[in-house]
């Protein structure tokens, strides 16, 4: 079924909210845009599936935005971090009560970014068509195939929630999952920080501290621009022309013509801009240039240190049978060494917080300061830990 008059959406919505948790996905296009276009809204019940259009409802979809605010009713999705901002561009409200599947999934095992069909096939044995992979939902009306290949990434959404909260709760994770989903009610995850836009732009490491100050002030008016225009970033200037401004510090607009893929249009209409943006990056004091952090492989002594600690929570993660990239990636291994290897102040990084400290945490900090130490167990052939001082 496929809702195209406000009656009919008001009376889904009543139907929906006689239940506790729903299915929810969207369809949409953003790759020509710069604001994601909705496109279609899918929700489905143990006894319902539909799907709702917000193009034959110009947009009128207070009902249903409304059922996605309210946080006594769970909404479930796979992947939903598109569709969570989504729904806040269109409110100025995060989500409330999202589940995502494939968040449980990575807890439970079955994988740090499990597919919605291959979680469906894994969990249910159900094999899930392909034939609408790339088609453009924007287009009306749409075929019965389209609607069918729609629904389809609802119909099974509630069973397999049902699958994962049983292995969740036989594995004592539902808590787990409480912290992970946690940053969807978080309205900073939506609200991007225009002075870290630049570290966004590929290429921006060859830059200096000066003209990383002066790519600050580029990316930060090129996410204006786009947002204004409603065009893709790149649409407005390129990354890589950006890091060449920045490089070459054009004075006047006429020193923007040597670069071959700033288009001439685009330097007429806002040539100015850019060089205003270089002029502000050029006057920033000393103290207020970019700081760049290093990596832990660009410092021998933190990337052995990094490695070490890397096999324990590799080691851990084995055991819990969880992705060692969901439990802590290299990254965030690397800013565990640097802040225990610093002065210790601020926030704790992610791997001292919530499950992962009490996982692994505890036990790498321990490895840091000489507490424990790996060995390769001579008789399984594995690595194992021991507290310093205790014999094997």
């Amino acid at each position: 079924m496929i809702i195209t008059r406000p009656r009919d959406l008001e009376r889904l919505v009543a139907r929906l909210r006689r239940h506790d948790t729903i299915a929810l996905d969207t369809e949409f296009e953003r790759e020509r845009t710069y604001w994601p276009k909705l496109q279609l809204i899918q929700v489905a019940v143990p006894d319902e599936v539909a799907a709702v259009d917000p193009l034959a409802l110009a947009g009128d979809l207070g009902p249903i935005l409304d059922l996605v605010n309210d946080p006594s009713i769970r909404k479930v999705t796979h992947a939903g971090r598109q569709d969570a901002e989504i729904f806040w561009n269109i409110t100025g409200s995060p989500p409330q009560n999202l589940y995502d599947t494939q968040i449980a999934a990575a807890l439970v095992g079955l994988g740090e970014q499990s597919g919605y069909a291959s979680l469906v096939q894994r969990l249910l044995k159900v094999r899930l068509k392909k034939t609408e992979r790339v088609t453009d939902w924007g287009r009306r009306p749409l075929s019965d195939s389209q609607v069918e290949y729609a629904l389809d990434d609802v119909r099974y959404l509630l069973e397999v929630t049902r699958r994962l909260d049983e292995r969740l709760r036989k594995l004592g994770r539902e808590t787990w999952l409480q912290e992970e989903l946690a940053f969807y009610a978080d309205r900073d995850f939506y609200v991007q920080d225009p002075s870290t836009l630049w570290m966004r732009v590929s290429g921006w490491r060859g830059l200096d501290r000066r003209g990383l100050a002066i790519l600050r002030e580029l990316a930060r008016w090129r996410e204006e621009e786009a947002a204004h225009r409603d065009i893709p970033k790149n649409r407005v200037v390129p990354d890589d022309v950006l890091v060449e401004i920045a490089s070459r510090r054009p004075a006047e607009p006429a020193g923007l013509t040597p670069l071959r893929r700033l288009h001439p249009r685009e330097i007429e209409r806002n040539g100015r801009n850019l060089v205003r943006c270089v002029e502000t990056g050029l006057a920033v004091p000393e103290d207020d240039l970019p700081r760049v952090v290093r990596h832990h492989h660009e410092d021998p002594e933190t990337a052995l240190a990094a490695d070490l600690l890397g096999v324990l929570l590799r080691l851990r993660a084995r055991e819990s049978q969880i992705a060692p990239s969901y439990l802590g990636n290299q990254k965030a291994v690397a800013k565990l060494v640097s802040w225990l290897a610093g002065s210790r102040e601020g926030d704790p990084p992610p791997l001292l917080h919530g499950w992962r400290h009490e996982l692994v945490g505890r036990e790498l900090v321990a490895l840091f300061e000489g507490k424990h130490s790996l060995y390769v167990d001579p008789e399984s052939g594995r690595v194992a830990i021991q507290s310093r001082g205790t014999s094997r």
